[in-house]
């Protein structure tokens, strides 16, 4: 089978959060298959400071609203997948990916109308017909209408036949790419489309577009597609989904244990540890409270939060609840970055309680892994989560998560099995689940331990996911026993 995978960033070229791993780690899964994969995003200048061995493998121009516009295709290898970079410096040569601060680049929607456009352009400079092109959150959301439309419709583009099936993962709704009406021309299209198609409250929508128009729809748990057409955690588009339920399937995301597992894991002071003998994890826990300037008590649990601070990740919670927390007898660790007020709480918290608070207000990726090693519970409260990875990262590390039963989090965590869960979100609720998962670790430690082995045994790892993408990517172009 062959696909194209469509993304606007990929690790470790361009991130922005999980979606870019995603693009890397699914690939490589399913390459590892048995079919040829191959993925294309933006070339923008990240992707320079990674210095990927790269090779120029094709120059095109691509037609958009307003004139011709130059392509020139790069090519390097990802963990063995072929990655392609679409290089236009008036489009791409910029210090960030979408947006200055909270700006908005003015010109995102024609930047990611050329990225999709050139994308199936890539397809025939490459004489790569793929049976299926994935694509992946609002920025690639145009691509399932430019190519029924315009590359297979009436512009009858002679390559495309068969037409591949569109596949549009969304792995979080609340960024949807919405536009002016008065953007319209930009997209070329019939003005049809934005009637049937795009219209939102007004609006352009291309996430809308892209339910309407792709052959299937998938997103990044089970529970959070059941949320994102029952409830307002659809943001506006529960109606639309519904309607198209027929086509959306929730898979849950894999993660890569080659980076994250605590019997390999290269940041954690070369001290590693085991389901069988988890000696190491408590004398990462004692040099990582030193790093924070914390004293070293074995009985006071040690609490990990690793999050962007904002108001979806449920910092609200732990924000009414910290001081009750830590009377509570115990220590928190907090690494991220967000908005300012959440910044300002857990510095006061720190100075509050020097004794039991350490705080470092950005982005650490080997902290990440000393966190997760050595705490012994990691705090995940969110609003909504479409798939989560920390947690997941918690269980393999023996490091029981308290998370609200939410998308991927009530996909991965069992309350008293590997974590500890809570449904409502209302602090009381959550304070009851951080009391509880404290009880058991300092009155009844042989079902701590319990809880801690049957984490650590859990896998979810990528292969797993790749077969039910496989499986969606069969069912709409029939059999394959015969491609390769």
């Amino acid at each position: 089978m062959k696909i194209l995978f469509v993304s606007p960033e990929i690790t470790p070229f361009a991130k922005t959060g999980g979606l870019a791993d995603v693009a890397q780690s699914l690939p490589e899964a399913i390459k590892a298959a048995g079919h040829d994969v191959r993925t294309i995003m933006p070339k923008y200048l990240s992707v320079l400071k990674e210095k990927p061995a790269m090779k120029r493998v094709a120059a095109y121009t691509v037609q958009t609203h307003n004139g011709l516009h130059s392509a020139v295709l790069w090519q390097t290898e990802n963990n063995g997948v072929p990655t392609y970079f679409v290089d236009n410096e008036a489009f791409f040569n910029r210090e960030d990916f979408y947006a200055i601060g909270d700006w908005n680049y003015p010109d995102n929607l024609e930047r990611f109308v050329f990225f999709c456009k050139a994308a199936l352009e890539c397809c025939k400079a490459l004489d790569f017909l793929p049976d299926v092109i994935h694509c992946n959150d609002w920025q690639t959301a145009v691509l399932p209408v430019m190519l029924k439309a315009i590359y297979a419709g009436y512009r009858q583009d002679a390559f495309f036949h068969p037409i591949p099936k569109c596949v549009y993962t969304i792995h979080n709704i609340s960024y949807q790419g919405r536009f002016p009406e008065d953007h319209w021309p930009i997209l070329s299209l019939p003005r049809g489309y934005y009637t049937n198609d795009f219209e939102f409250f007004g609006q352009i929508n291309l996430t809308k577009s892209a339910i309407h128009l792709s052959d299937a729809v998938t997103t990044v748990s089970k529970t959070y597609a059941q949320e994102i057409r029952k409830t307002d955690f659809g943001f506006g588009l529960q109606d639309i989904l519904q309607r198209n339920s027929a086509k959306l399937t929730g898979i849950l995301n894999g993660v890569d244990y080659r980076s994250w597992s605590p019997d390999t894991d290269p940041d954690t002071y070369g001290i590693h540890y085991s389901a069988d003998d988890r000696s190491g994890k408590y004398r990462i826990r004692t040099r990582l409270r030193e790093e924070y300037g914390l004293p070293d008590k074995g009985d006071v649990p040690l609490i990990g939060v690793i999050s962007r601070l904002v108001e979806q990740k449920g910092i609200d919670l732990i924000k009414a609840c910290a001081e009750q927390i830590l009377q509570l007898d115990t220590q928190m660790i907090v690494l991220g970055s967000g908005d300012s007020m959440y910044h300002e709480f857990f510095e006061w918290l720190r100075r509050s309680y020097p004794d039991r608070v350490g705080v470092y207000i950005g982005f650490n990726n080997a902290l990440a892994h000393r966190i997760e090693a050595g705490a012994d519970m990691f705090l995940m409260p969110s609003l909504f989560e479409p798939c989560g990875l920390n947690q997941i990262y918690s269980l393999k590390y023996g490091t029981l998560p308290i998370v609200r039963q939410t998308g991927g989090l009530a996909d991965t965590i069992q309350d008293g099995v590997n974590g500890f869960t809570f449904f409502d979100f209302n602090a009381h609720f959550f304070f009851d689940a951080v009391n509880r998962a404290v009880d058991v670790y300092r009155n009844r430690p042989e079902k701590w331990e319990e809880m801690m082995v049957t984490a650590m045994a859990q896998d979810f790892s990528w292969n797993r996911s790749a077969e039910k993408y496989i499986t969606v990517y069969k069912q709409l172009v029939g059999n394959f026993s015969s491609l390769t």
